[in-house]
């Protein structure tokens, strides 16, 4: 069926480039301009669509979004975000486990140690007051460090940390409960998995969260096997709602060989085409990998991968067509990513672009050679806001002033999207995204790296079309150009009519994915 979008503000190109009415024809734009020429190639019977001033943009991106763990939170796990004491902590984990005899194992997530009143990570002591009679495992909100009460101790075999890892220790010597990286594979391999059906509720959970937020595709990085198989289960089903890219990880937590790689996929609602690494670790619980120690005897973080071993499997991935994305958030770890990247350069033949997640502070060098590569840069604005307290607390000034540096990851010349990583922060909007990359404000509104700001049209880019050509689907996505999808977002009001500190209050009316 024929549909025409008139009577608002339609910016196809997510930029202040603004038409008067825009032409759909099965699923996919038609045409847009002057409402009169569009309705007369359409014909009488195309439906037309009165946005009543409303603003209409493409649907927004998240290149980077946990999806099931989103999806947890609305449904399984216990969600701590939020918390601003341990005491408060620990009244939640009780209330969670009365209402919950039946669970096995706690399982809860979110707590920022920069946000406690105690100022300190919870220990084992803390959570035995809350949980003493069934394991109970509370990961910390960036998902690279995690706290266990004594009851999980009874059943770990060792308490040796893989390479990559740390288990943490008191000033008695004794294991204090805290587990970093890939020290966390000791606790979850013993946590019963999660049954298919229970990946598909979560999903279509979080399918309808992104939704809200105007989310028309997104990118579930660090995909299990078992979570893959559900992926292709709901697509061959067509149960997916948005389009979906699933990135399987090579190699999990605390396990020191690598996954098989999977077969790719490629249909209009689910992509498999990449494969995920971790380099290091993550910033706000310094734990990324960095050449200057954090504040207050931070060390430098992990690495978590041994080059050889990196660079061997990146290759095979890369021989199979395989792209390669890569956590990689300190200046030590973007090192050793592009070192990688550089060999893997050598021998290309398909052309094949790789990506950077996070990229939280590179050098100018690294940009340089990130353009030469052709390798994309994937962050984050909202950590700005949502961690700014922590990237204070923990950063020298000589980090803080360039820390996420968009500007110079632009200047450049290095492609640029930007997503959540959700539920690492709990406000996956993506207008909020946009607010923190053009503002650079923390939660207390102290401005961080403020020569680092860019544009609204810049941001909005990032989130659109910026998206889609990291995820290889510019052709068909990310913008409102004939020929590609009419995924779009229709907002109460333009961001370009606000200022950019109120583009996070804008409300979305509808999101639509044909």
């Amino acid at each position: 069926m024929d549909q025409i979008f008139h009577n608002g503000h339609i910016h196809p190109t997510a930029s202040t480039q603004e038409v008067e009415a825009l032409w759909v024809k099965d699923k996919k734009v038609a045409g847009s301009g002057p409402l009169a020429q569009l309705q007369q190639q359409a014909g009488a019977s195309a439906k037309l669509h009165d946005l009543q001033g409303k603003c209409l943009l493409p649907g927004f991106h998240d290149p980077h979004i946990h999806l099931w763990k989103v999806g947890d939170l609305l449904t399984y796990m216990l969600d701590l975000r939020g918390v601003r004491s341990i005491p408060e902590m620990q009244d939640r984990l009780r209330e969670f486990a009365t209402r919950h005899p039946e669970r096995p194992w706690i399982l809860a997530r979110g707590f920022n140690e920069a946000n406690l009143a105690e100022g300190r990570m919870p220990d084992r002591y803390d959570l035995d007051r809350a949980i003493p009679d069934r394991p109970c495992y509370v990961i910390r909100t960036c998902a690279h460090i995690a706290v266990v009460n004594s009851m999980v101790f009874s059943l770990l075999p060792s308490l040796e940390a893989p390479a990559g890892g740390e288990v943490l220790h008191d000033k008695q010597g004794k294991a204090n409960g805290v587990f970093t990286e890939n020290a966390l594979g000791l606790i979850t391999r013993l946590i019963p998995p999660h049954p298919a059906m229970a990946y598909r509720e979560m999903i279509l959970a979080a399918q309808d969260a992104l939704l809200e937020k105007g989310i028309t595709s997104a990118t579930d990085p660090g995909v299990m096997p078992d979570l893959l198989a559900v992926y292709r289960q709901m697509d061959a089903a067509g149960e997916l709602k948005i389009r979906i890219h699933a990135m399987p990880i090579m190699v999990p937590d605390g396990i020191s060989i690598a996954l098989p790689l999977q077969e790719q996929y490629h249909a209009d609602f689910l992509h498999i085409d990449t494969v995920k690494f971790f380099a290091d670790g993550g910033l706000s619980g310094k734990t990324a990998a960095v050449k200057q120690p954090y504040q207050h005897g931070g060390g430098k973080g992990v690495m978590r991968l041994d080059s050889h071993f990196f660079l061997n499997l990146a290759q095979k991935a890369q021989a199979a067509g395989w792209r390669i994305a890569t956590h990689a958030i300190g200046d030590a770890a973007i090192d050793q990513v592009l070192a990688v990247y550089a060999e893997l350069d050598r021998n290309n033949p398909q052309g094949l672009r790789h990506r950077i997640e996070h990229l939280g502070m590179p050098h100018p060098e690294h940009l340089n050679i990130m353009r030469e590569l052709g390798t994309f840069c994937v962050s984050q604005p909202i950590f700005l806001y949502e961690l700014g307290l922590n990237f204070r607390r923990y950063l020298p000034n000589f980090y803080l002033n360039r820390v996420f540096p968009y500007r110079s990851v632009l200047d450049a010349g290095v492609g640029l999207a930007f997503s959540s990583d959700a539920p690492v922060v709990k406000d996956f909007n993506p207008l909020m995204g946009v607010q923190s990359a053009v503002e650079r404000l923390d939660l207390r509104g102290n401005e961080i790296g403020a020569t680092e700001k860019i544009t609204l049209v810049e941001a909005l880019r990032a989130y659109t079309l910026g998206a889609a050509e990291v995820e290889g689907t510019d052709a068909v996505n990310g913008s409102l150009e004939v020929g590609k999808w009419a995924d779009l977002v229709l907002l109460e009001e333009s961001p370009f009519e606000v200022n950019s500190n109120k583009c996070g209050n804008l409300k979305v009316k509808m999101s639509l994915v044909l």
